[in-house]
């Protein structure tokens, strides 16, 4: 029993440990709002909506949607934080942050680079290969389903440039669009999932302690 006992208790430390190391703020919103706002973007420029001209029409239209998705992504995960009485700013975020900071100021680099070789078209292929590696870098101590969407991101970044060039529109609803939308249900689904799991057991739980009382 003693042995027993241990094991059990060492096994507990284990998954506590786990999850202090894990950044667990992630929200599926955060993905349907991302994949929702680049789908948008996807059509404002199919549908020539825009009135500034092909590389300003480009422009606008991929910087309003990153600042629309990185800004519902603060908000949810401020939100996450809030509701489980955690700070927003922990030693998990800070770590996130540098994992993809080496991605995201190369994304800037050659943001500026193609723009100046007037190859906007090459732009969401690169996006998505750094994208990809920098939610690759994050998986190490984010939920598991990061480092599918690093994958695909990096997956179809590598197709839209090798063997496909030439459709940057194509690749963004693609590659940011709808690996998104299918991230953010997936986390949403999985996250239904564990709160009825969290639900039976505290009933099991209630229904022990009064079996227990009488």
């Amino acid at each position: 029993m003693q042995l027993e006992h241990a094991e059990h208790t060492l096994e507990t430390i284990r998954t506590l440990m786990d999850r202090s190391q894990r950044y667990e703020h992630l929200s599926g919103y955060s993905g349907l709002l991302a994949g929702g706002t680049t789908l948008l973007g996807c059509a404002a420029l199919g549908l020539k909506l825009l009135p500034f001209g092909p590389r300003l029409d480009f422009a606008v239209a991929w910087t309003a949607v990153f600042a629309v998705a990185f800004a519902g992504h603060l908000l949810s995960t401020f939100g996450r934080a809030r509701q489980r009485g955690e700070p927003v700013w922990s030693r998990q975020a800070r770590t996130v942050l540098l994992a993809v900071l080496p991605s995201f100021g190369a994304g800037l680099v050659l943001t500026v680079l193609m723009g100046r070789l007037d190859r906007l078209d090459l732009l969401p292929g690169l996006w998505l290969l750094l994208y990809g590696c920098g939610a690759l870098a994050t998986s190490f101590f984010a939920p598991r389903s990061i480092a599918g969407l690093g994958a695909t991101c990096l997956a179809i970044g590598f197709i839209s440039l090798v063997a496909l060039p030439g459709h940057s529109l194509a690749t963004m609803a693609i590659g940011f669009g709808a690996t998104h939308i299918v991230f953010g249900v997936s986390v949403l689904v999985v996250e239904k999932r564990a709160a009825r799991t969290r639900r039976f057991w505290r009933q099991v739980e209630h229904l022990a302690a009064i079996g227990a009382m009488e």
